[in-house]
């Protein structure tokens, strides 16, 4: 792994920890404040909002002031409203400061699946693959340290966890890639359609990632867990994608995105169908075996449907497919997490577990749907690790 690929995955790791570790907290922040499960949600949605809003702009600047110096800046401004959010945790500031957080993430993650995919244009999978890796490393770690921050301390110290992470990311960022000149044609990025496709697909994924999460951390509460049990049984699905993260990528480029994508799609499908069933009969063992399966799916998701989005998009709009990736998983998140907090609220006069067995059933027929878009009929030469490589090559022979 080279050191620049190396400074980008600590960037990630800043920013998925920060994310991941409020959902074991948001139970007990619910308590604390007074407010329902559907305002705690809403801590998360605001960053994510912030985050949406901010990812093709900030895509944009990256282009005249470098991005190294957004990631970095980025980097900054997260750990900042971080303590800022630890000194004042009433609702309304919640809300208002996660969303300036949300923007800050936007500029440390937001171009890392370009920048990644640059280092190795003809194994893009891999690169991808390690993203994913370390997404899962943060989203491991996250809901263990905020599992125990709350417990220990209270769930305000979650808050601080991008204080250590980011000055890390910050020490190790000197030598970041630049991305190839970019285009920044919106209209020509969108005419594409196979990636608008693979993009919704990426979208639908992250919805019934967050929201199948978030809805288990309710549902383990309501079954009497505290905030360190919660947190530890989060650990499963992440840990499958840690381990087998970079070995899904490689797989995908030798057997093509789209196939990888359509397997790890089913397995979604199959295991959130199964994690909602087993919930009624046996709520605890039923949650471990629905979560394997789960992470097996995700694990082999993630990697081959990022490279595919970013190997469709049109020569010189790396950079936008990029910021367009990350605010399809936002988007994606922000459903999902919407869909969680309405749905477990409206259905809890049913009881928490059929409560829970509902709302996941709903997120898992949303992934039926990107499997669905994943079949519909695509260029062969569209499935190929090196497709944007030669269409580079067409293109430039054309305009000789």
């Amino acid at each position: 792994m080279s050191p620049r690929l190396l400074a980008l995955l600590l960037g990630v790791l800043v920013s998925t920890v920060n994310e991941s570790a409020l959902a074991p907290a948001l139970p007990f922040l619910a308590r604390d404040l007074g407010i329902s499960a559907g305002e705690a949600q809403g801590v998360v949605t605001a960053g994510l909002l912030g985050a949406a809003l901010a990812y093709l702009p900030l895509t944009f600047l990256s282009g005249r002031v470098g991005a190294g110096r957004v990631y970095r800046t980025g980097l900054l401004f997260q750990a900042l409203l971080g303590f800022l959010l630890f000194l004042f945790p009433s609702p309304t500031a919640l809300y208002a400061l996660r969303f300036l957080q949300g923007l800050a993430t936007a500029g440390v993650v937001g171009l890392v699946p370009g920048l990644a995919a640059s280092l190795y244009p003809g194994r893009r999978g891999y690169a991808l693959g390690w993203v994913a890796s370390t997404v899962a490393a943060g989203t491991l770690l996250g809901p263990a340290l905020g599992g125990l921050l709350t417990g220990a301390l209270g769930w305000r110290w979650v808050f601080l966890l991008p204080l250590p992470f980011g000055l890390l990311a910050l020490a190790q960022s000197g030598g970041l890639p630049e991305l190839p000149p970019q285009g920044g044609d919106l209209g020509r990025l969108f005419r594409a359609r196979a990636f608008l496709r693979a993009l919704l697909a990426t979208a639908l994924y992250f919805a019934h990632t967050l929201g199948t999460t978030l809805a288990l951390a309710f549902f383990l509460s309501g079954e009497g867990l505290g905030p360190e049990a919660v947190g530890g049984f989060l650990l499963l699905s992440p840990l499958q994608l840690l381990l087998l993260g970079a070995w899904a990528g490689r797989t995908a480029d030798r057997a093509g995105y789209a196939r990888v994508v359509r397997l790890g799609g089913a397995l979604l499908v199959l295991g959130g169908a199964l994690l909602a069933f087993l919930a009624l009969l046996s709520p605890l063992p039923g949650a471990v075996l629905g979560l394997i399966l789960l992470g097996a799916g995700r694990a082999l998701f993630q990697a081959a449907n990022n490279a595919q989005v970013l190997g469709l998009a049109p020569k010189g709009e790396e950079a936008l497919a990029s910021g367009a990736l990350s605010v399809a998983r936002v988007l994606g998140q922000g459903l999902g997490g919407f869909l969680a907090g309405v749905g477990l609220e409206a259905l809890n006069p049913l009881g928490h577990r059929l409560a829970f067995a509902l709302v996941v059933l709903s997120l898992s027929g949303l992934m039926g749907v990107g499997l669905l878009l994943q079949r519909l009929p695509l260029d062969p030469r569209e499935d190929h690790p090196l497709y944007d490589l030669a269409l580079e090559e067409e293109e430039d022979q054309q305009g000789g």
